[in-house]
């Protein structure tokens, strides 16, 4: 990829004409699309399913903790005896600390999900920017709990070229998901199980969110949990080396 734009922006510089121009459009098409593609891995690795021979998946939340949302989900997690990975912004951990020592204290994971969650121009900041939100993320969780998170999902999950660069210094992987419902814009909780149940199989990681202007998201939650016990699935943590 680096490599390609590289090739692209030489020869930018170097051609004239037509071939220049094509030679700009290939350099932006470079950086534009796996930037603006959702778990486009052409910048470097993003993890959205794991190895199982088992009816399992990986149930992730994004952009809590939360007061009203957290602990009704964590509740719900805990009838089911499902486990989750939530993805947590730092400002919000910040407030609630207490909620995150419940998430890790009841089996479940702590991602980092950037420290001040900037979405609208998350694909366009420059490296130091990026960096910071990444870091920062990490010391707040660290600061709450304890542990420091290995798992790093982006806002959005867009990556810019520099998200890999900072999440390697941060010792993170970057985690997509295979099955999401939408459920980040208006819709019926049951519509929103049915979108996620279109892509599910054994290995798939889910997107689910919390907080926000929906009332409706502990509700998507119990019937999301309803349909996985109903099709035999099992939400687990997966290891390490199992990750895709």
């Amino acid at each position: 990829m680096a490599a390609g734009r590289l090739a692209a922006a030489s020869g930018a510089l170097t051609l004239r004409g037509r071939a220049r121009f094509a030679s700009w459009l290939v350099h932006d098409f470079l950086w534009l699309y796996p930037t603006l593609r959702r778990n486009c891995d052409w910048h470097g690795e993003v993890v959205t399913r794991f190895s199982t021979t088992e009816r399992e998946v990986c149930l992730t939340i994004d952009d809590g903790p939360d007061p009203r949302d957290t602990p009704e989900m964590l509740d719900l997690l805990a009838r089911h005896q499902a486990r989750a990975a939530f993805f947590v912004i730092g400002e919000k951990a910040e407030r609630h600390r207490s909620l995150c020592r419940r998430i890790l204290a009841e089996g479940h994971r702590l991602g980092n999900h950037t420290h001040s969650h900037p979405a609208s121009r998350w694909w366009a900041l420059p490296g130091p920017q990026v960096h910071r939100e990444i870091a920062r993320g990490n010391d707040t969780i660290m600061t709450a709990t304890g542990t420091l998170p290995l798992w790093f999902r982006p806002p959005v999950g867009m990556c810019n070229f520099s998200v890999h660069r900072a999440t390697r210094r941060n010792g993170l992987r970057v985690i997509g998901w295979s099955a999401t419902g939408g459920d980040g814009c208006p819709a019926a909780p049951s519509q929103i199980v049915t979108r996620i149940h279109s892509g599910l199989q054994p290995g798939a990681i889910i997107l689910l969110h919390e907080s926000g202007s929906s009332p409706r998201r502990v509700l998507t939650l119990a019937r999301l949990l309803e349909t996985l016990t109903e099709d035999g699935y099992r939400c687990v943590l997966p290891p390490e080396s199992s990750l895709l």
